[in-house]
């Protein structure tokens, strides 16, 4: 798939963590768009969330409430009221979560419920959603990566997820699948190395891309990755938007 894209490197420019309130601000370098709202948007039942806003220097801030899940459930609600008859809503757990695509992974605390940091989108003064959706990663290459669902081609590095529970939980265990590359019969090894000891509240969650794979036709796929928590973001993060 093709895309056109306009990359955003947005350089971490301070970082609080704390338990109650996290806030996650940065700098978007060559930021000319104005006054941006940060948002997410439920399809199912057209409901918003404003998470923070980018200034016109670039600077933003994306604000991590102590209680999310307690909102996240009380817009599940308002969702549910908004939403078609007969669909069902229900919060994830970490055995569901952080699990092997086809089965689950041994964990300790596996019925603890998750909900995580949704797609951000950068909302123009018009409301409209044209300055791109954010992302948290080692390169553009991988932003771009993500953005096309993984069609692009895949590059070394990580990109990051924040997720947050309702008390602490363990995940471990390596994923192994056979996947084919769309060549004939040629086909790899898709490695995925599982290892998170996961708090209450917020974790910032690292997707590793370790090794990559290059098919005879030239595609590159992400043959070896890990996923592992941290306590800090990493120095060298960059906040890309993609459009």
């Amino acid at each position: 798939m093709k895309i056109k894209s306009i990359i955003i490197g947005a350089f971490l420019f301070q970082t609080q963590m704390v338990l109650a309130q996290q806030e996650l601000s940065g700098r978007i370098s060559n930021y000319s768009s104005g006054l941006s709202k940060i948002e997410s948007f439920d399809r199912f039942s057209a409901i918003s969330k404003q998470w923070g806003e980018v200034n016109e220097d670039g600077d933003f801030t994306i604000f991590l409430e102590g209680d999310f899940l307690v909102k996240a459930k009380e817009m599940a609600d308002e969702a549910r009221e908004n939403s078609p008859s007969g669909f069902v809503l229900s919060f994830p757990t970490v055995s569901e979560v952080f699990a092997c695509p086809f089965e689950e992974v041994p964990t300790e605390g596996g019925e603890i419920v998750v909900s995580g940091l949704p797609e951000l989108t950068l909302m123009d003064e018009m409301g409209n959603p044209s300055n791109g959706i954010l992302y948290a990663s080692s390169s553009a290459d991988i932003a771009k990566w993500l953005f096309s669902y993984r069609d692009e081609n895949a590059s070394l590095g990580y990109y990051l997820e924040f997720y947050f529970l309702e008390g602490p939980a363990k995940a471990k265990g390596d994923c192994k699948l056979d996947t084919y590359t769309g060549s004939g019969e040629e086909k790899y090894e898709d490695f995925t190395s599982i290892d998170l000891e996961l708090q209450p509240g917020w974790n910032i969650i690292r997707h590793g891309i370790d090794e990559v794979f290059t098919a005879s036709s030239g595609k590159v796929f992400a043959s070896k990755m890990s996923m592992t928590r941290l306590e800090t973001l990493p120095e060298d993060l960059l906040w890309i938007a993609v459009k």
